[in-house]
This record gives structure tokens, sequence and C-alpha cells, in this order.
């Protein structure tokens, strides 16, 4: 991911860019694995909250949704590779999600995630209806219901993160990592993933994107994205 002046915040476009980019390696015999990572301070801060609040109609949100956002999760689980999820520094909101779904997750000391989007009035939709079959399932309720961060090492004990390293070490642990992945088939680690990704219904999927448009349609969110900009906590309750 390559915004770094925006923490890696995912808008329309880096969706469209991922997406397209998961398909071509998806496609590509020559690419065995796929990492990735964020350029700059941040993994990624999420979604663009910016963009998101400036839609002008229920109709453009709902097509970001639809037809931008879902089809990439999609993409994303379909995707028969393994992924890993080189994380350095904040993994917030979408960019939690996108770590929580890759296959491993090597994150530096100094990195933090929370399911946060909630705190804009927003939704972690992915996490909401996938979180409990990746990671100890009280603990991805208690970060959605609360927004709230959590470090790498903390993180790791409830089965976000697989690895927490100092930053320097990053790519050497991922480097570990892929010579003992290339002594298992393709053809096995492809048949894996289709298994797992059997559990993930397509019926989620569609509730998750139905909720997250309602989500960004409401008035919290109107609260919640202009409280981000000014930079203040916003006030749901009162």
């Amino acid at each position: 991911m390559n915004r770094p002046k925006a923490l890696n915040a995912l808008s329309k476009g880096m969706f469209l860019e991922f997406e397209g980019a998961l398909r071509n390696a998806s496609e590509d015999r020559t690419v065995s694995f796929i990492i990735l990572k964020g350029e700059g301070r941040a993994f990624s801060a999420g979604l663009d909250v910016k963009e998101v609040s400036g839609f002008a109609s229920r109709s453009e949100a709902r097509e970001f949704v639809y037809d931008i956002v879902k089809p990439f999760w999609k993409r994303f689980f379909d995707c028969e590779k393994p992924i890993i999820a080189m994380v350095d520094g904040p993994a917030y909101g979408a960019g939690a999600e996108i770590a929580l779904a890759s296959d491993i997750v090597v994150a530096s000391n100094r990195s933090s995630f929370a399911f946060s989007g909630g705190r804009v009035g927003a939704l972690c939709c992915i996490s909401a209806g996938f979180g409990a079959e990746m990671i100890t399932g009280r603990k991805v309720v208690e970060m959605n219901l609360t927004g709230a961060a959590i470090g790498a090492e903390e993180a790791r004990t409830f089965g976000l993160v697989n690895y927490v390293e100092d930053p320097a070490s990053l790519e050497t642990r991922v480097s570990e990592i892929l010579d003992e992945m290339r002594h298992v088939s393709p053809v096995s680690n492809a048949s894996f993933k289709r298994i797992r990704r059997s559990t993930f219904t397509t019926r989620v999927l569609d509730v998750a994107h139905t909720e997250l448009l309602r989500a960004i349609t409401s008035p919290d969110f109107k609260k919640g994205a202009a409280a981000f900009k000014q930079k203040t906590p916003p006030e749901f309750y009162a």
C-alpha cells in the first residue's frame, strides 16, 4: 500500500488497485506467495473517512460498497496463494482487517491494531463477520465494541499476529517463513485455502456489506466523520 501521506488510508482508487494486484498475482504462475506491507509509518489507517464522508448520495455510497469494497474482499478470500502481512506501524479499521484476513502476520514491536470503524460511526464488517474464525472470539468482540487499539505483543497472544520482531528484523523473519513454505506443495496450499475459505459463507459476506452501507449512510457516520476531520472525539451518546 503506497499512500504514506494519508497513512495508506483505503480510498476507492486504493481498493481498485489492490484488487487488481491480487487478481494479477493470483493468475501469474510465476508468483508463489504474496507479501503485503504499507509504505511509510503505518500499515494502513483503514477506510479513507474523508473521501467516504464526501459521497454526494446514497447511490454513490452503495456503488462504493457493492462495486468496489465487496469485490475486493471476495478477491482477497478467493486468493489461493499464501498471503503474508508484514505490519510495521498502526493497522486500524480496514487495515487491521487486511492483517486479520491474511494467512500469516509478522508485525514489528511498534505496531498496533484496532477494529476502530465504530469510532467514526462506520463498521469493521469483516472482523465482525469472520473475526471469531481467526482470533479469540471474545477479544474480537471487545475490539469491535470498543474500537480500542492493542499492541503487537497482545495481538500475538490472541492469535491476530504470528510473530513480533524488531522493525529491522521483519524482512528476515518473512524470508525464513518463505523458506519453510517452499517445502510445501503449492497444490496443497491452494487446497488448504479452499477448505478454510469454505467456512466463510457468501451469506456472511452479503450481510457484512449490507451493514457497512447502513453504517456509512447513517447520521452517526456524519457525526463521526466531522469529529474525525476536526480531530475531536465524536459524541454519539450526547
